[in-house]
């Protein structure tokens, strides 16, 4: 009997057993392991004599139930165990965004909708549900998620996103990561975070294309989400982006895959490169001469598994016997591979246990959690009176509904570009148009036409509520209509009119419009499925307009992936919803805030901007309405906001101390009340600006957030610790500095909707934070009683405030009126709310001269009115 070797001694550290396996293997196995074929595109179920390192989607093209599924994967890995020269088992990957992407599992909200629940405890509870499905099924790593944060609505992969806030992006991807590789405590997991770096930068929101950020941006925009989940999520793998940036493809960048990945931001796991990209290094980018010479420049930046659409290992071979390649290198990628296959158990523990395999992956409670996930993320997005009241919501005794809409009963119109049903069923759709097997009329109707109303279903699903479903459940006793009125996206207006008599023949008109998730052919919104205007598809609008005119109250239902420019809606319909593409339970979620059962508090992760081509135009810009020629551009929608069937109170700002060092912690607190008549859950959201720096800073960042649930008449006491290091910024000479200096916070439910303010003085030296440096604020919520008395430091605090302040006079200037304890919110109450973004051109103005260019707006009498009341406070504090 021949003795185990080394590698295969549990005992011995991972470095001992990567080297004694690295020493024993030759060329053509090192290859190997660097390949990661995806199944689509070759039969990864029978792998050659050397194994490969991984396999993608081999799984979801089974179309199989849970303990098969499991059991092909334990005959896939002893394939690799029993049958190849060293036994190196395989690394099993999928899809699972919004679920794991196989068949029969639960088909969770899409991205963009998980960030609109602004509630990362919750998508973390998600991510552990969907990491224990993989654990149970053999899958070991998950191509998901994205920590892109969006800067351009005409970008298709936006659904993909948690939306365009780096902090936000961070937190949920963070809270996705620790849910899913902490899933099962024996079964260690790999979370893919994709797609580094810039990929959702690229030029005019088209997919791929160059990408022109510069440093500050890269770091402070684009890097930051990473950072987080690599060093508060411990993420143990990363995607690169296919983009360039000014001109170099970060697939084969070591400056940004070593350099700034690894040596900068501390990753030390697997980097595998998106479908087909280390090729793109030839095809499309020309920084390669060659197959060969693309995969060496891809392994020599850092990338470890190919994941290819064909067999490419005799590249990496002829790279090394070419001397492209030089075998340190290449082994470097080997041990990698190795090392994470290592540390994950897979030697140890190749199989899958059939016996715990569960019998359905969409049980009552991932149902559930669906579900919940869905009616969090549900935007109210505007809400008018009609006939006096609210239109939602809805009356319960309305006794006639029509549902209208061409994505009013279409599962796939509800379903994010990566779930099972919707991509599979592209899969599926586009191998039988390739296949010389295929039934004729299968290719037929495939027929070169992919557009959005050509999808179809074509792989078996879980059960999917559409929203006429949901009404339908929810409104019994009501006689519920329906007529799909238009298609998507072809323009048939035949279907017009008969959605318009079903209107005429209701009381209230549910009106589902959107788009349709594919990717790269199929849909409206997705991957490789970018807009140049942002506005609804086809002839939906027209539909819109159509029910309108024949005068029945309307609510608009959006169902899709992008951000739209709706400004149109806006101005002429009651009440706007959106639930994103919210999934296998949409529709009951939908139906529960139509009716008010659930009282929507979804607040949006991106702006919904007047035009789709002032992008990119970021909240803390758009705020400022830049001008262009058809008028002024900002946003319809801001990010941050959404509606609510009750009202929130914001008091008692109260700072922790005045002044903070740069290497300390801000603490802030103040008090939200419901002081409406039902419960409900509000977002509390801190915002930041560091007015005065060496580089331009944005007017305002997201520093912290809360979601708060509060019965009516409720309150608590939310205190946000923001570490000084929030406000570092990026010296491409001197790296992560804090400097000294004034620092504002602005408090509200959006961030255009700002109820309180104030500022703390950063003191000392500019500090320069290191690689450990604070990326997250820490927020409580106590339960106070609402009738207290706001706290007696706050109320020194503003006296101390007044009996220093210096008096105003007309003559004062606008900025100086904003930032006086008096001044401020007498001059934001004559401007109706304006805030700092508001009137940042006029901060150089007196008042007197605000006044002569308001254009009558504000007359000189006001401005002397407002120099009285300024006085008569300061004077006379108690009345403050």
């Amino acid at each position: 009997m021949h003795p185990e070797p080394p590698y295969r001694d549990v005992s011995l550290p991972v470095d001992d057993r990567v080297a004694d396996l690295l020493g024993r293997m030759t060329l053509e196995e090192k290859a190997a392991q660097l390949a990661a074929p995806t199944a689509p595109a070759i039969d990864v179920h029978n792998p050659p004599s050397t194994g490969w390192g991984g396999v993608v989607a081999a799984l979801a093209t089974l179309e199989k139930p849970p303990c098969e599924i499991a059991a092909a994967v334990n005959e896939l890995q002893r394939k690799h165990v029993e049958d190849t020269r060293l036994g190196i088992p395989v690394l099993v990957a999928e899809e699972a965004l919004v679920g794991l992407k196989i068949q029969g599992a639960t088909v969770f909200p899409d991205a963009i909708a998980q960030a609109a629940t602004w509630d990362p405890e919750l998508i973390e509870r998600m991510g552990s549900a969907i990491g224990m499905q993989m654990a149970r099924t053999g899958v070991r790593q998950a191509l998901s998620p994205l920590a892109d944060t969006a800067r351009d609505p005409r970008w298709g992969r936006v659904e993909e996103t948690y939306g365009e806030e780096p902090y936000l992006v961070g937190s949920m991807a963070t809270a996705f990561v620790r849910g899913m590789q902490e899933a099962d405590a024996e079964t260690p997991l790999v979370a893919t975070v994709k797609h580094f770096l810039g990929y959702s930068a690229s030029a005019g929101g088209r997919n791929t294309d160059s990408a022109s950020i510069g440093p500050r941006e890269l770091r402070e925009v684009h890097s930051v989400p990473f950072e987080m989940v690599i060093r508060d999520g411990r993420a143990r793998g990363i995607m690169p982006a296919y983009v360039d940036i000014d001109g170099v493809p970060v697939t084969g960048s070591r400056a940004y895959l070593t350099g700034l990945l690894r040596d900068e931001l501390g990753f030390n796991g697997l980097v595998i490169s998106d479908l087909g990209a280390v090729n793109q290094l030839y095809t499309k980018h020309g920084t390669a001469h060659s197959d060969a010479a693309a995969s060496a420049q891809a392994v020599r930046a850092g990338v470890h598994l190919d994941l290819v659409p064909r067999l490419a290992t005799s590249h990496l071979i002829e790279a090394v016997e070419s001397g492209l390649l030089p075998m340190a290198d290449l082994d470097l990628a080997v041990s990698t591979v190795l090392r994470t296959k290592f540390e994950l158990g897979l030697f140890e523990r190749p199989y899958v246990d059939l016996d715990a395999v569960p019998e359905t992956l969409d049980s009552a409670e991932t149902r559930g959690l669906a579900r919940e996930i869905a009616e969090r993320s549900i935007v109210l997005l505007h809400n008018e009176p009609v006939d006096g009241l609210p239109l939602l919501p809805l009356d319960p005794g309305t006794a006639t509904i029509a549902v209208i809409g061409p994505n009013a009963d279409r599962l796939l119109g509800q379903l994010g570009n990566y779930s099972y049903p919707v991509l599979d069923s592209m899969t599926k759709r586009f191998a039988l148009a390739t296949d010389p097997t295929a039934r004729a009329d299968e290719i037929a109707e495939f027929g070169g036409s992919t557009g959005a109303d050509r999808v179809r279903l074509m792989v078996e699903s879980v059960p999917v509520v559409t929203f006429l479903d949901g009404i339908r459940d929810r409104a019994r006793n009501a006689t519920v209509l329906y007529e799909p009125g238009c298609p998507v996206q072809d323009e048939d207006r035949s279907g017009i009119p008969a959605a318009v008599e079903a209107a005429r023949s209701a009381d209230v008109a549910v009106v589902v419009v959107g788009d349709q998730a594919g990717i790269n052919a199929f849909g409206t919104v997705g991957e490789g499925l970018d807009s140049a205007t942002c506005e609804l598809p086809g002839v939906q609008r027209e539909l819109v307009e159509a029910v309108l005119a024949t005068g029945t109250p309307t609510v608009v239902v959006l169902s899709h992936g992008r951000p739209y420019s709706l400004r149109w809606m806006a101005d002429s319909v009651p009440a706007i919803v959106t639930s994103w593409f919210g999934g296998e339970e949409a529709g009951r979620a939908v139906a529960a805030v139509l009716f008010g059962d659930v009282n929507p508090a979804g607040r949006l992760p991106v702006s919904f901007l007047d035009f789709g081509g002032s992008a990119p135009l970021p909240y803390w810009r758009a705020a400022q309405t830049p001008a262009y020629v058809e008028g002024s551009a900002g946003a319809t929608f801001p990010f941050g906001h959404g509606l609510s069937y009750t009202t929130f109170a914001y008091r008692d700002i109260e700072i922790g101390r005045p002044e903070v060092p740069t290497d300390g912690e801000v603490e802030l607190s103040f008090t939200v009340v419901n002081v409406g008549d039902r419960a409900g859950d509000e977002v509390a959201q801190i915002y930041g600006q560091d007015p005065i720096a060496r580089s331009a800073r944005p007017r305002r960042k997201l520093v912290a957030f809360r979601r708060v649930s509060l019965e009516a008449g409720a309150a608590v006491r939310v205190t946000a610790t923001v570490p000084a290091s929030i406000f570092a910024l990026w010296d491409p000479d001197e790296g992560w500095l804090v400097e000294p200096g004034k620092i504002k916070f602005f408090i509200g439910g959006s961030s255009a909707q700002i109820r309180l303010r104030t500022s703390v003085t950063l003191t000392g030296g500019v500090h320069q934070t290191g690689a450990d440096r604070a990326l997250t604020s820490s927020v409580l919520a106590i339960p106070v009683d609402p009738d207290a008395e706001p706290a007696t430091r706050s109320a020194a605090a503003r006296a101390d405030a007044l009996r220093t302040a210096a008096p105003l006079t007309g003559d004062n200037t606008v900025l100086e009126w904003l930032e006086h304890p008096v001044g401020g919110d007498l001059l934001r109450g004559l401007l109706q709310g304006a805030d700092e973004e508001t009137l940042a051109p006029a901060f150089g103005m007196s008042l007197q001269q605000l006044a002569i260019y308001s254009g009558g707006r504000i007359a000189p009498e006001t401005v002397d009115r407002l120099v009285a009341e300024a006085h008569a406070q300061m004077t006379t504090p108690q009345r403050a």
